[in-house]
């Protein structure tokens, strides 16, 4: 919440209170019409009259506990009423005498919470008794002073409020991300044991015919370190899939580097290759040579290469009939621009879907959450790029997003 203490008063506000303030000495043909601003330890001059004779000077500050007027009005929060202070003692050491203000007027000015804002007063160089009607006028300066304060504060509970949604928001859009990417990893399970499964079973054939090469007559230790390479190959490339994996799981910031958008897209393709088999899906790609480097996340951008893809294949592999064939492809796009296309044979889009696509929590989909095309296009924006879709002219769809390039060549 708030607290008064920082909020700030703007301008058009100043300016009106200068008027009220003005209008207010004039009335009450006084030298010194005040608006006075608590700032412990310190009370400071917040708005002046323009009028003759003011001894007060703009932003001028006087400590606390010296026996001001201001003081004893807002620890009584109430109206004080001197007509003349040199008839009472007790007002000797007040420093406002000092400056010639032997009469005073004045009233608290509170937040609406009730925290003291100041004081609203008047001063002057004679004796003064201040009529009611006066003070009256006092008053309903007042009141024009605090309805300002309690539109200010309902202003910045609103923005503080909108500021803290905001950041919700973000806290869940980030929740969201992970929740995507780990059950898109779910739906992915059987393929990455496939991978890994792979070079798993490579390492052990080739340890068991190394052995075979060791327990000959004569050992072929040429063969056996053929094998011992081929099986430090195997674990690394079963290392590169756990990693991969891994990242892809893993809660991360936005981390942006120089990346080729065609390893990005080759590595997800390691993953997703034996899920498009699984589906009957034939998976190609068509990657431009000596595109330049753009400045991106690798694990998002795959995860947003991993939901067109997963789409693609969930597309295409509903339909009968025809092909099922799904194409990724990236070329140059305009002078600063990466573009990354998946294209597949399936279904297509309906016209009227086409413009809620990448709202949040629209799908198709029957078990779908409509999420995945919403990040998607979030991830793409921070990233300085575009994404959108169409349908195919033939059959299928298209989905399409840019990327800035970091350079005009590959570095």
């Amino acid at each position: 919440m708030s607290t008064p203490e920082t909020i700030h008063v703007p301008a058009q506000i100043t300016e009106k209170w200068q008027e009220i303030i003005d209008l207010l000495a004039e009335v009450l043909h006084v030298p010194s019409a005040l608006i006075m601003k608590v700032e412990p330890p310190d009370i400071r001059v917040f708005v002046r009259s323009e009028s003759k004779g003011n001894p007060y000077e703009r932003d001028e500050r006087a400590s606390l506990n010296t026996g001001l007027y201001c003081e004893t009005v807002m620890k009584t929060r109430q109206l004080l009423l001197v007509p003349d202070a040199l008839a009472d003692q007790k007002w000797n050491a007040n420093p406002d005498i000092k400056l010639g203000m032997i009469s005073y007027m004045g009233v608290p000015v509170a937040w609406p919470n009730g925290d003291i804002f100041g004081t609203i007063c008047v001063l002057d160089a004679k004796r003064n008794e201040y009529s009611e009607l006066y003070r009256k006028l006092l008053f309903q300066c007042r009141e024009m002073l605090q309805a300002d304060l309690k539109s200010l504060q309902a202003s910045a509970e609103l923005e503080l409020k909108v500021l803290e949604r905001t950041a919700q928001l973000r806290r869940s859009e980030t929740e969201l991300a992970h929740a995507t990417r780990v059950s898109t990893l779910g739906e992915l399970t059987a393929s990455i044991a496939h991978e890994v499964s792979q070079p798993l079973g490579a390492m052990a054939l080739n340890a068991t015919a190394g052995l075979r090469f060791l327990d000959r007559e004569n050992p072929d230790l040429g063969e056996v370190r053929e094998a011992l390479r081929a099986i430090i190959m195997d674990g690394n490339r079963g290392n590169d899939v756990i990693r991969r994996v891994r990242a892809l799981a893993k809660k991360t910031d936005l981390q942006k580097m120089p990346l080729d958008i065609n390893d990005v897209i080759e590595e997800v393709m390691l993953i997703f290759r034996q899920e498009a088999l699984s589906h009957g899906v034939s998976l190609r790609q068509e990657l431009a040579s000596a595109l330049p480097q753009v400045l991106g996340d690798r694990v998002q951008l795959q995860q947003v290469i991993m939901n067109l893809l997963m789409n693609g294949i969930q597309a295409t592999s509903a339909v009968t009939g025809r092909r099922h064939e799904l194409r990724i492809r990236t070329q140059k796009h305009g002078p600063d621009r990466i573009l990354v296309a998946v294209e597949d044979s399936g279904t297509g889009i309906e016209p009227q879907n086409m413009d809620r696509l990448f709202s949040a929590f629209f799908t198709t989909k029957p078990n779908g959450l409509g999420i995945g095309l919403s990040i998607c296009r979030s991830i793409v924006e921070q990233h300085g790029g575009d994404i959108w879709a169409t349908r195919n002219s033939a059959e299928g769809s298209t989905f399409q997003f840019t990327l800035r390039a970091r350079g005009e060549t590959p570095l």
